[in-house]
């Protein structure tokens, strides 16, 4: 597969060796990034039956151009779509193409083919009607909030765009979605979508009314069940690949094509800088990195004058580069609007890298979000960033990526300062099953007090919904570790370690480490978030005994979410990360370190 960039909009192409081709039209939001491992595991399977594929993101979304909360996000996705199929046919030579849609990428698809005909279209789970896909994600909104603290939810105002796991609608959109009707749309219109149309639901048999206004219309239709479908639409950490029904697809769409032997693409990576994706305030390219040949996009301020420094964001859970509902675009773009180069980028076997040699990955939950191979691919993109001349490299992560930043700056010395963002841990937990990876999710000391004053908590426990001794376990456990930690301080028995910096796990042999290197380590926290428990544990309430440290600081901010989908939190933190930046480009005090204290913000 190569990148392709047309019309500012960004994808890949996956090479066939005739003359059909394949659109795939993505879905949406949240479940964009969820699915996005999956979408090009279907590409990868198309490419190899001979039928080639291009994978996009429309505008506005993943790493094209375009600005979240457009008003007219709906008309310009089925704009991209038609776009997509025009470049399939004019650049890979292409004369049969089928348009295949997950989800509200189906209603795209199917919108676009009725002003467009394609030869075949395929619906996997389409969002048939506005009205119940809308349902869905204020349920998943109302889910999100009730996991947060209390203040953070207050926050949540009722007349703000609709926000869900950090996708904000505009208003215009919003209503663009739950006009969606497609059985109407097809019965209203002039022309036949396409020849052949496969649709896969959750279920299927009896009944299908999408089904049957195509049969009027001449469609040979066809509905099926589309298998694990439940399991594939879960955050990356959990979902699973829905293998069978992809299989399903691939047979339908290819026929009695044989897999074929790929060509080796003539395309490299040095052809690459020839294409950019072209935003208001920065150019990015995409990149290949290291002889393990990671996938990243560069993207430098259009106005700068001189290379300063430059932000490595790392993945997020075992999601994309592009962050949940795109949090890694915005940070970068808008750091790029601040003069601030990035470089995003993707680990092994995540997004667009390949899968490292052997079975080296768990596939267990942690296995995939905790592996040390994130570690490794963040040491290596921070060496490619040395090499292109800056200097000045700070590697940045929310939760697990966090994590991955943090052990990466104790090893690597290109690596100059580290920004974590709610980091959960500072030792690789054990592997657990997904079952076990959600039970182990926890609420922090402060939410705890908070919810000791809701009657409705204390009634979900008498319900059996919730489990005290859970948390009477972890109060528990909590105050050893402080007392255990409180002791090793005072007694310094931290020193004696013989452990290598690069070995340790202790959080105070780690912090020691990235001081002694002059790392610049800022640890940033939400006010209500579970890790200022481990904060408290090891280094006293609010980080206290960090000020010993020279080069490490809190900053504590009461808006802020654990993954950053409140708008305000992730502000508050680009805000910071300026701050550091011009620090490092100018002699003056940096505003981050003006004392001894944790920042409280």
């Amino acid at each position: 597969m190569r990148p392709v960039v047309f019309g500012n909009r960004f994808g890949w192409l996956h090479a066939g060796s005739g003359k059909r081709g394949v659109v795939l039209c993505n879905t949406y939001g949240h479940e964009y990034v969820w699915t996005y491992g999956g979408m090009r595991y279907l590409a990868d399977a198309l490419s190899a039956r001979g039928i080639s594929v291009l994978r996009f993101d429309y505008r506005g979304t993943g790493d094209s151009a375009g600005v979240d909360l457009a008003p007219d996000q709906f008309q310009s996705s089925v704009d991209d779509v038609n776009a997509a199929v025009d470049w399939l046919k004019s650049s890979a030579g292409i004369e049969h193409v089928t348009l295949c849609g997950f989800r509200v990428g189906a209603a795209f698809a199917l919108t676009a083919a009725l002003r467009q005909t394609v030869d075949e279209l395929v619906l996997l789970a389409p969002v048939a009607s506005g009205r119940v896909y809308m349902r869905e994600l204020s349920i998943v909104r109302k889910t999100w909030l009730e996991l947060l603290a209390p203040p953070l939810r207050e926050m949540q105002q009722d007349d703000a765009p609709l926000n869900v796991l950090g996708q904000v609608y505009s208003d215009q959109f919003k209503d663009s979605l739950e006009a969606i009707d497609l059985v109407a749309r097809v019965k209203g219109a002039a022309i036949a979508p396409a020849r052949r149309v496969l649709i896969m639901n959750l279920r299927a048999g009896g009944k299908d009314p999408l089904r049957d206004a195509l049969a009027e219309k001449g469609v040979e239709a066809q509905a099926r069940p589309f298998e694990d479908l439940t399991g594939f639409l879960q955050e990356t950490a959990f979902n699973a690949l829905p293998r069978a029904a992809f299989a399903e697809v691939v047979d339908w769409i290819a026929g009695s094509a044989s897999p074929v032997k790929q060509a080796k693409s003539n395309v490299n990576a040095v052809d690459w800088p020839a294409l950019k994706i072209e935003t208001p305030e920065a150019i990015e390219r995409p990149v290949r990195i290291g002889q393990e040949k990671l996938f990243g996009i560069l993207c430098e301020p259009r106005k700068r004058s001189a290379q300063g420094p430059v932000f490595l964001i790392t993945n997020t859970s075992a999601s994309a580069r592009v962050g949940d509902s795109r949090l890694s675009v915005r940070i970068a773009r808008e750091l790029a609007r601040r003069g601030i180069a990035s470089l995003r980028f993707d680990a092994r076997g995540r997004g667009d890298s390949p899968a490292a040699p052997g079975a080296v990955q768990s596939d267990t939950a942690f296995g995939r979000i905790y592996n040390p191979i994130a570690t490794e691919d963040t040491a290596t993109a921070a060496r490619w960033l040395a090499r292109q001349g800056y200097k000045s490299i700070f590697a940045f992560g929310v939760c697990s990526g966090a994590y991955h930043a943090l052990k990466a700056a104790v090893v690597e010395n290109a690596i100059t300062g580290v920004i974590t963002v709610n980091l959960p841990t500072f030792k690789r937990p054990a592997d657990v099953a997904p079952d076990g990876l959600r039970q182990s999710t926890r609420n922090s000391m402060a939410g705890y007090a908070m919810s000791m004053l809701d009657p409705q908590k204390w009634k979900a426990i008498l319900r059996g919904e919730k489990q005290l001794m859970r948390v009477v376990r972890f109060v528990l456990e909590y105050a050893a570790t402080r007392a255990r930690s409180r002791i090793v301080d005072v007694l310094r028995l931290d020193r004696l370690s013989s452990t290598p910096p690069e070995l340790a796990t202790e959080p105070g042999a780690m912090i020691r480490a990235l001081d002694t290197k002059g790392v610049k380590t800022v640890l940033v926290y939400g006010a209500y978030d579970a890790g200022m428990d481990l904060i408290a544990a090891h280094f006293g309430k609010q980080g206290a005994r960090l000020s010993r440290f020279p080069s490490v600081r809190m900053a504590i901010f009461s808006d802020l979410d654990h993954a950053l989908f409140m708008t305000s939190g992730s502000a508050q933190v680009i805000a910071l990360c300026e701050r550091i930046a011009r620090q490092v480009a100018s002699p003056i005090a940096d505003p981050v370190f003006p004392g001894r204290e944790s920042v409280a913000l």
